[in-house]
């Protein structure tokens, strides 16, 4: 039986999780060998041509998870915004996150939600995060669920200090993990390390790049990359439709691009056939009805 991503973080490991906004990016963080994939809220807007400004509702949410979890089978962790609404939505979040596949979320602490690297974040009052967190713990039906308490406090006026207040508030409030979001700096990741209990979870790649294995040293569960692969896959369709555009021709067998065989193989085309082939063979074998016979 394959361990939970609860179990691995509670034991101390450090699982690095790149975000995706849909099934395609979801089955090439898979296909590269990460053991957890995290469902970036900013993807699911940017998939749709929209910012992160809490545009996204949850049945649009659960859409894009069902088709991510049904394509993979690597643990799944996302994005959940404040849970959408109150503690009784939060309960109805985790339970169609659960029923979805999803193997954990975080909720924010916003009082509005919007990408928290944006400006105009506002924090509620951390005792109605508690009871959000409480609400969510309510709700799971695994206990292998994770439940992520995320603090957006660094990126307002009560810092890194709010961070650490709230965090600890977070954890005893039930939380199986806490989310430091927004720290910049070093010193920021191990004063939360030293101050708050359980297992931490934080991002990279938006504000501040720190190694891996330096993160681990350091002590954290679970390290998201929410918009990696989005930022790499704009640059990259960028240079080839300005080549497209200004040269009028594309050489397609070059190194930019996936050979058509290999995609095929990718999106399980033969797979697939080989099950059209199994049903086409059984149909052949019946026999066709005797002339004359009985209808």
């Amino acid at each position: 039986m394959q361990e939970s991503l609860l179990s691995k973080m509670k034991r101390g490991d450090t699982i690095a999780a790149p975000g995706v906004g849909d099934a395609l990016s979801a089955l090439l963080v898979a296909e590269a060998g990460f053991e957890c994939i995290y469902v970036s809220g900013f993807q699911v807007a940017a998939a749709r041509g929209l910012p992160d400004v809490g545009l996204i509702t949850l049945p649009e949410m659960m859409q894009t998870l069902r088709l991510i979890c049904s394509a993979v089978d690597v643990p799944v962790v996302s994005d959940a915004d404040d849970g959408y609404g109150t503690p009784l939505n939060v309960m109805r979040t985790v339970r169609e996150y659960e029923h979805a596949g999803v193997a954990g979320l975080h909720l924010e602490d916003q009082h509005a939600h919007r990408c928290g690297s944006a400006a105009g974040v506002n924090l509620v009052p951390a005792a109605e995060m508690c009871a959000k967190i409480a609400a969510a713990v309510d709700a799971k039906s695994n206990p292998d669920f994770v439940v992520i308490a995320r603090s957006d406090a660094a990126n307002t006026a009560e810092g890194v200090e709010g961070t650490i207040r709230r965090g600890c508030a977070y954890s005893k409030a039930g939380a199986d993990a806490v989310m430091v979001h927004g720290l910049t700096h070093r010193d920021q990741m191990r004063r939360c390390r030293d101050s708050i209990q359980g297992p931490l979870v934080l991002t990279i790649g938006s504000r501040v790049d720190v190694p891996l294995a330096e993160l681990k040293q350091m002590g954290y569960q679970l390290v998201l990359y929410p918009l990696t692969t989005l930022r790499a896959q704009i640059q990259a369709l960028r240079q080839v439709l300005r080549t497209l555009r200004t040269d009028g021709a594309i050489d397609h067998s070059g190194p930019a691009f996936c050979p058509s065989q290999e995609l095929h193989r990718f999106l399980g085309f033969p797979r697939y056939r080989a099950v059209e082939e199994k049903y086409s063979a059984m149909t052949a074998e019946q026999p066709s009805p005797a002339k004359g016979a009985m209808r």
